[in-house]
């Protein structure tokens, strides 16, 4: 999952949300982290990847990474990630609002409590903010621009540039599949195992 879904399958606290989204950005066993971070950002940052495993082994996701171009199933896992937070962003519960509403929780909470991220991430937060990140996963523009933005990182990562294209080519496929496996996820992420 990107960046939007682990922040909505986070626990409510701080703690979790943030661990949850720091996922990507912290290496090393949680052990290792013990005195780094708080424990439950350590629970977080667990969940992430608990979810990470769940989300890759799962055969609806497979069957979405298999709809890609060929010349993008090498990065399938980042191109469907992205994908589902456009899916989420789609389908938000409740009114438009409530999903704005809740980024901008997530902002204030980031930005409250910016001890716990590491160095990298806490460079990119103003970024991440300014730019709309989270927001622009609501269009087919916008995960554009992600995927723009993605490409940049590593020579190897602009095999994903273009990769809406896929998108609108199997918009229905996608959106069946999501609506398939998204449920499953939440109840996942609901029932997983909190305690440290």
């Amino acid at each position: 999952m990107n960046f939007l879904a682990h922040l909505y399958l986070a626990a409510p606290t701080d703690e979790l949300l943030v661990g949850n989204l720091m996922g990507d950005f912290v290496k090393g066993r949680p052990e290792s982290l013990v005195g780094k971070f708080p424990d439950e950002v350590i629970l977080g940052i667990r969940q992430h990847r608990a979810i990470d495993v769940f989300t890759d082994s799962h055969p609806t996701f497979r069957q979405a990474k298999s709809l890609l171009a060929p010349h993008r199933r090498r990065l399938a896992g980042i191109v469907v990630d992205i994908f589902y937070d456009y899916f989420l962003s789609q389908n938000w519960p409740g009114e438009h609002q409530a999903r704005l509403e809740f980024i901008r929780h997530c902002h204030n909470v980031l930005l409250a409590r910016g001890e716990w991220l590491p160095a990298h991430f806490r460079e990119i937060l103003p970024r991440m903010i300014s730019e709309k990140w989270l927001e622009s996963y609501a269009t087919v523009e916008g995960i554009a621009l992600t995927f723009r933005r993605v490409a940049t990182r590593a020579p190897v990562a602009a095999g994903v540039l273009g990769a809406e294209e896929d998108l609108l080519e199997n918009e229905e496929q996608f959106s069946k599949l999501f609506a398939e496996f998204f449920p499953e996820l939440v109840e996942f992420s609901e029932t997983w195992n909190t305690e440290p």
